[in-house]
Protein backbone atom coordinates (compact mmCIF):
# COMPACT_ATOMS: atom_id res chain seq x y z
CA UNK A 1 0.00 0.00 0.00
CA UNK A 2 1.75 3.35 -0.95
CA UNK A 3 1.58 5.46 2.03
CA UNK A 4 0.85 9.08 2.22
CA UNK A 5 3.48 12.02 2.32
CA UNK A 6 4.49 12.65 5.64
CA UNK A 7 3.19 16.67 6.30
CA UNK A 8 5.20 17.10 9.57
CA UNK A 9 7.39 15.35 12.31
CA UNK A 10 6.88 13.63 14.94
CA UNK A 11 9.02 12.06 17.94
CA UNK A 12 8.42 8.74 19.00
CA UNK A 13 6.65 9.21 21.64
CA UNK A 14 4.49 11.66 20.14
CA UNK A 15 3.73 9.29 17.53
CA UNK A 16 2.81 6.41 19.53
CA UNK A 17 0.12 8.64 21.46
CA UNK A 18 -1.54 9.83 17.70
CA UNK A 19 -1.81 6.12 17.10
CA UNK A 20 -3.26 5.61 20.13
CA UNK A 21 -5.60 8.38 19.70
CA UNK A 22 -6.45 6.88 16.06
CA UNK A 23 -7.24 3.33 17.97
CA UNK A 24 -9.79 4.92 20.55
CA UNK A 25 -11.43 6.50 17.44
CA UNK A 26 -11.65 4.24 14.95
CA UNK A 27 -12.35 0.95 17.74
CA UNK A 28 -14.03 2.16 20.64
CA UNK A 29 -14.80 -1.66 21.21
CA UNK A 30 -11.13 -3.26 20.53
CA UNK A 31 -9.54 -4.54 23.35
CA UNK A 32 -5.81 -5.39 23.14
CA UNK A 33 -6.07 -8.40 25.15
CA UNK A 34 -5.84 -11.94 23.19
CA UNK A 35 -9.42 -12.45 23.82
CA UNK A 36 -10.63 -9.50 21.58
CA UNK A 37 -12.60 -11.26 18.77
CA UNK A 38 -14.01 -8.67 16.54
CA UNK A 39 -13.15 -5.37 15.24
CA UNK A 40 -15.09 -2.05 14.94
CA UNK A 41 -16.85 -1.58 11.70
CA UNK A 42 -14.23 1.37 11.10
CA UNK A 43 -11.97 -0.90 10.50
CA UNK A 44 -13.39 -3.04 7.67
CA UNK A 45 -10.81 -3.78 5.26
CA UNK A 46 -8.53 -3.72 7.94
CA UNK A 47 -6.27 -6.62 10.05
CA UNK A 48 -5.28 -5.94 13.15
CA UNK A 49 -2.45 -7.32 14.64
CA UNK A 50 -1.29 -7.84 18.49
CA UNK A 51 2.08 -8.40 19.74
CA UNK A 52 4.29 -8.29 22.27
CA UNK A 53 8.35 -6.63 22.18
CA UNK A 54 9.39 -9.61 24.39
CA UNK A 55 12.72 -8.73 24.00
CA UNK A 56 16.41 -6.91 22.94
CA UNK A 57 18.95 -9.43 22.33
CA UNK A 58 22.57 -8.17 21.77
CA UNK A 59 24.60 -11.34 20.66
CA UNK A 60 23.52 -14.84 19.14
CA UNK A 61 25.02 -17.97 19.67
CA UNK A 62 24.12 -20.21 17.24
CA UNK A 63 23.04 -24.33 18.14
CA UNK A 64 24.39 -25.54 15.34
CA UNK A 65 27.41 -23.22 13.87
CA UNK A 66 26.54 -22.30 10.63
CA UNK A 67 28.77 -23.18 7.49
CA UNK A 68 30.03 -20.22 5.22
CA UNK A 69 32.49 -20.04 2.35
CA UNK A 70 35.99 -19.95 3.24
CA UNK A 71 35.88 -19.25 6.83
CA UNK A 72 35.34 -21.69 9.72
CA UNK A 73 31.90 -22.26 10.77
CA UNK A 74 30.05 -19.16 12.76
CA UNK A 75 29.38 -19.84 16.31
CA UNK A 76 28.18 -16.17 17.12
CA UNK A 77 26.76 -13.20 15.41
CA UNK A 78 27.10 -9.91 16.96
CA UNK A 79 26.15 -6.11 16.20
CA UNK A 80 28.70 -4.11 14.08
CA UNK A 81 27.38 -1.12 15.90
CA UNK A 82 27.75 -1.54 19.94
CA UNK A 83 24.27 -0.37 20.40
CA UNK A 84 22.95 -2.81 17.97
CA UNK A 85 20.32 -5.29 18.73
CA UNK A 86 17.68 -8.04 17.72
CA UNK A 87 14.47 -6.78 19.01
CA UNK A 88 12.11 -10.08 19.20
CA UNK A 89 8.72 -9.84 19.17
CA UNK A 90 5.86 -12.52 19.88
CA UNK A 91 2.64 -12.25 17.25
CA UNK A 92 -0.06 -12.80 19.69
CA UNK A 93 -2.73 -12.57 17.47
CA UNK A 94 -4.37 -11.81 14.05
CA UNK A 95 -7.98 -10.46 14.20
CA UNK A 96 -9.11 -10.51 10.11
CA UNK A 97 -13.05 -10.33 10.99
CA UNK A 98 -13.44 -6.75 9.06
CA UNK A 99 -16.35 -6.99 6.97
CA UNK A 100 -14.42 -6.66 3.79
CA UNK A 101 -11.57 -9.08 4.36
CA UNK A 102 -11.75 -12.42 2.75
CA UNK A 103 -8.17 -13.54 4.65
CA UNK A 104 -5.11 -11.95 5.01
CA UNK A 105 -1.35 -13.24 3.92
CA UNK A 106 1.26 -12.86 6.57
CA UNK A 107 4.54 -12.82 5.66
CA UNK A 108 7.56 -12.33 8.45
CA UNK A 109 10.15 -10.43 6.26
CA UNK A 110 6.99 -7.51 6.10
CA UNK A 111 7.15 -6.93 9.34
CA UNK A 112 9.26 -4.21 10.30
CA UNK A 113 10.13 -1.89 13.59
CA UNK A 114 8.86 1.75 12.97
CA UNK A 115 10.54 4.00 15.26
CA UNK A 116 10.68 7.82 14.06
CA UNK A 117 11.07 8.40 10.27
CA UNK A 118 12.77 5.05 10.18
CA UNK A 119 11.71 1.36 8.68
CA UNK A 120 14.20 -1.87 10.34
CA UNK A 121 13.38 -5.28 9.18
CA UNK A 122 15.31 -7.85 7.17
CA UNK A 123 19.53 -8.28 7.91
CA UNK A 124 21.58 -6.11 5.44
CA UNK A 125 25.01 -7.11 4.36
CA UNK A 126 27.80 -5.54 6.64
CA UNK A 127 25.93 -4.86 9.54
CA UNK A 128 26.72 -7.77 11.67
CA UNK A 129 30.22 -9.13 13.11
CA UNK A 130 31.07 -13.06 13.13
CA UNK A 131 32.24 -14.53 16.19
CA UNK A 132 33.82 -11.60 17.73
CA UNK A 133 36.50 -10.77 14.87
CA UNK A 134 36.51 -8.15 12.26
CA UNK A 135 34.82 -10.24 10.04
CA UNK A 136 31.44 -8.57 8.84
CA UNK A 137 28.59 -10.75 6.76
CA UNK A 138 28.87 -10.09 3.17
CA UNK A 139 25.88 -10.12 0.53
CA UNK A 140 26.53 -13.97 -0.24
CA UNK A 141 26.64 -14.83 3.85
CA UNK A 142 23.74 -12.84 4.77
CA UNK A 143 20.64 -15.04 3.89
CA UNK A 144 22.55 -18.55 5.59
CA UNK A 145 23.18 -15.90 8.49
CA UNK A 146 19.60 -14.76 8.22
CA UNK A 147 17.91 -17.98 7.90
CA UNK A 148 20.36 -19.39 11.45
CA UNK A 149 19.11 -16.26 13.22
CA UNK A 150 15.61 -17.07 12.34
CA UNK A 151 16.43 -20.69 13.52
CA UNK A 152 17.43 -19.69 16.66
CA UNK A 153 14.92 -17.16 17.33
CA UNK A 154 11.84 -17.60 15.48
CA UNK A 155 9.20 -19.49 16.21
CA UNK A 156 6.05 -20.66 14.30
CA UNK A 157 5.68 -20.34 10.07
CA UNK A 158 7.59 -17.69 8.40
CA UNK A 159 4.31 -17.42 6.07
CA UNK A 160 0.75 -18.58 6.15
CA UNK A 161 -2.44 -17.93 5.34
CA UNK A 162 -5.29 -16.96 7.55
CA UNK A 163 -8.90 -16.76 6.49
CA UNK A 164 -11.88 -14.83 7.40
CA UNK A 165 -11.85 -14.88 11.16
CA UNK A 166 -10.12 -14.36 14.60
CA UNK A 167 -6.55 -16.52 15.62
CA UNK A 168 -5.87 -15.84 19.39
CA UNK A 169 -2.87 -17.43 21.12
CA UNK A 170 -0.97 -17.60 18.24
CA UNK A 171 2.58 -17.01 20.18
CA UNK A 172 4.68 -16.80 16.64
CA UNK A 173 8.04 -15.24 17.74
CA UNK A 174 10.55 -13.26 15.21
CA UNK A 175 13.68 -10.87 15.60
CA UNK A 176 13.85 -7.55 13.84
CA UNK A 177 17.71 -6.46 13.75
CA UNK A 178 18.16 -2.90 14.92
CA UNK A 179 21.82 -2.01 13.51
CA UNK A 180 22.64 1.02 15.53
CA UNK A 181 21.36 2.97 18.68
CA UNK A 182 18.13 4.49 18.54
CA UNK A 183 17.66 7.99 19.23
CA UNK A 184 16.75 8.62 22.76
CA UNK A 185 15.42 5.10 23.20
CA UNK A 186 15.12 3.81 26.71
CA UNK A 187 14.17 -0.05 26.36
CA UNK A 188 10.34 0.49 26.22
CA UNK A 189 7.87 -1.59 23.68
CA UNK A 190 8.89 -0.10 20.10
CA UNK A 191 6.13 0.17 17.37
CA UNK A 192 5.79 -2.72 15.01
CA UNK A 193 4.16 -2.53 11.01
CA UNK A 194 3.35 -4.51 8.69
CA UNK A 195 4.19 -3.78 5.00
CA UNK A 196 2.28 -4.69 2.35
CA UNK A 197 -1.42 -4.66 3.40
CA UNK A 198 -3.74 -2.56 5.49
CA UNK A 199 -2.67 -3.32 9.03
CA UNK A 200 -2.99 -2.26 12.57
CA UNK A 201 -0.41 -3.49 15.07
CA UNK A 202 -0.98 -3.24 18.88
CA UNK A 203 1.04 -3.32 21.37
CA UNK A 204 0.32 -4.68 24.66
CA UNK A 205 2.48 -2.03 26.48
CA UNK A 206 5.10 -4.06 28.27
CA UNK A 207 8.18 -3.54 28.11
CA UNK A 208 11.07 -5.56 26.76
CA UNK A 209 13.95 -7.88 28.56
CA UNK A 210 17.29 -7.04 27.75
CA UNK A 211 19.16 -10.19 27.06
CA UNK A 212 22.73 -10.38 26.66
CA UNK A 213 23.49 -13.67 25.43
CA UNK A 214 20.38 -15.57 23.24
CA UNK A 215 21.02 -19.39 22.12
CA UNK A 216 22.12 -22.76 23.58
CA UNK A 217 23.91 -20.91 26.55
CA UNK A 218 22.48 -17.66 27.04
CA UNK A 219 19.39 -16.77 28.72
CA UNK A 220 15.77 -17.65 27.82
CA UNK A 221 14.03 -15.65 25.56
CA UNK A 222 10.02 -14.66 25.82
CA UNK A 223 8.16 -16.98 23.79
CA UNK A 224 4.51 -16.42 24.74
CA UNK A 225 2.55 -12.82 25.09
CA UNK A 226 1.35 -11.60 28.72
CA UNK A 227 -2.33 -11.40 29.05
Amino acid sequence: MTRPPTLFTLTPAKEEAMRKLITVALVPGLLTAAGCTSVDTGLRNTVVLHYQHVANVHRIDFSTPVALPRRAPVRAVLPLDSHGFWAVFVLCGLDVTGANLPGFYFDADRLRVAYGERRYGPLHPYTVVLDGTTDVNSRFDTPALADAIAAELQRGPSTQVFRHGYYGNLDYRFAIYIPRALPDYAGEQLSLRYEGARTLALGNGYPPADVAVAGPDGAGVGAHCLP
